[in-house]
């Protein structure tokens, strides 16, 4: 069958797809493979079918070739996490988004993928900052400030479930998991503390002022140590890369574009080139510089947060 034809069976597919035809959307895809076995567009519409009915070892199947076929697409390993989450499969889940997070490091969808696994690895400290990332990268992400919150509530830390709980219901408000926790919450937020008395019957203990609560360090996991030095890693990485890249782009743009705005300021109306055109083109290259600074900042938040994150121990309040 030629390539034209495989087309129009893959469009055809696609448009069966969307009236929810999915067994005519199915024979389509599946005819286009039998002519073509590489056709990435049949692959990714029988990946989403298979997916929909909940078939993962064949979604897992395409998900997987995919990758294959197009190894510059995040999206493919994004999906492919997803499907080993579903599958119950969350170390390789988290393998596989972290080098979706490698091609992609704007993916939100990627890093709450990764926040599930995670999770379900008990590691709550990588998964509260895997959330985060996603909620930085999409605010609007519901699911991630659900599943954010609920890791407060496994660590006792109610006033920031109950935060987060609100802004999945503010961007889902037909979110019942999110309503449900909500409540759940704040009803525990209303509970009577436990004051721990370290002198026994002899002090009143209704009296006393709290100043500060009880913080317990815990210890990281050998695999949450990994993933930490994964982490820094990565971010290290990107900020000597974004150093070297700020370093050479003040040398060649940016300081050259100083000393001729000065040269021709000095020069006046002898100048060569309009004064108004050599400030046009130092106006851009500081545009540029400012653009790299807030790039090398942000990674040195990531950073710094990252190491807050890591070195917080956990809270009872």
């Amino acid at each position: 069958m030629s390539k034209v034809n495989v087309d129009a069976l893959c469009k055809l597919a696609d448009s069966c797809l969307e009236m929810d035809q999915v067994k005519q959307a199915k024979e389509l895809y599946e005819k286009a493979i039998a002519a073509e076995v590489d056709c990435a567009d049949a692959h990714q519409g029988l990946a989403a079918i298979a997916s929909l009915e909940e078939d993962y070892p064949n979604a897992q199947a395409h998900y997987s070739k995919l990758t294959l076929l197009q190894p510059l697409e995040a999206r493919h390993l994004t999906n492919l996490g997803a499907i080993y989450n579903f599958m119950g499969e969350f170390t390789k889940a988290a393998e596989v988004l972290r080098k979706a997070i490698t091609k992609d490091k704007r993916s939100a969808e990627a890093y709450y993928n990764l926040g599930i696994a995670q999770r379900k690895l008990n590691q709550s400290q990588m998964a509260m900052s895997a959330y985060r990332e996603a909620i930085r990268l999409n605010p609007k992400m519901a699911e991630a400030y659900q599943n954010l919150a609920n890791l407060y509530v496994q660590s006792s830390n109610m006033p920031m479930a109950i935060l987060n709980f609100k802004k999945a219901i503010e961007f889902q408000p037909d979110l019942e998991k999110a309503h449900l926790g909500l409540q759940k919450a704040e009803a525990a937020s209303k509970q009577p503390k436990n004051v721990f008395n370290p002198f026994g019957p002899l002090v009143q203990t209704q009296s006393q002022q709290v100043t500060s609560p009880v913080t317990m360090s815990r210890e990281l996991t050998d695999a949450e140590r990994y993933d930490d030095r994964q982490e820094v890693k990565h971010l290290a990485d990107d900020i000597e890369r974004l150093s070297k890249e700020s370093l050479e782009f003040l040398k060649k743009s940016l300081e050259p574009a100083i000393l001729e705005l000065q040269r021709t300021m000095a020069e006046g109306s002898k100048a060569h080139v309009p004064l108004v055109d050599v400030a046009e083109v130092y106006q851009t290259a500081a545009s540029q510089w400012i653009e790299h600074r807030k790039s090398l900042k942000r990674k040195l938040l990531e950073l710094r947060a990252h190491e807050e994150l890591i070195n917080a121990p956990d809270v009872n309040l």
